[in-house]
């Protein structure tokens, strides 16, 4: 796949993807772009989650730690050790998330 369709799809994943599953059955990535895929997604949704805890909340943030969750198992089938299993140093994840 050409690196601009993965990089228009990093800047906003949710408009390429309604569910991480989605991100696993896509053919068009290979399987390091899906987890470059899956980790933004996680980032932005821890971020979304640390905004909420601020009172900072926006738009559709009800269903933010389920979705986390699917984030989490995708990028484990994917063979990507979880963030709470490795002690994530803060509530973002850490510093190796792009």
């Amino acid at each position: 796949m050409a690196n601009t369709m993965l990089d228009d799809a990093l800047k906003d994943v949710t408009k390429f993807f309604e569910a991480p599953t989605d991100i696993l059955k896509a053919r068009d990535f290979a399987s390091a772009e899906k987890i470059k895929l899956l980790q933004q997604w996680e980032l932005d949704l821890r971020q979304l989650l640390v905004a909420s805890e601020e009172n900072m909340a926006g738009e559709g943030q009800g269903d933010t730690a389920a979705k986390l969750q699917a984030v989490r198992a995708c990028l484990g089938e994917l063979g990507v050790e979880s963030k709470e299993e490795a002690g994530a140093p803060n509530k973002a994840g850490g510093g190796d998330l792009p």
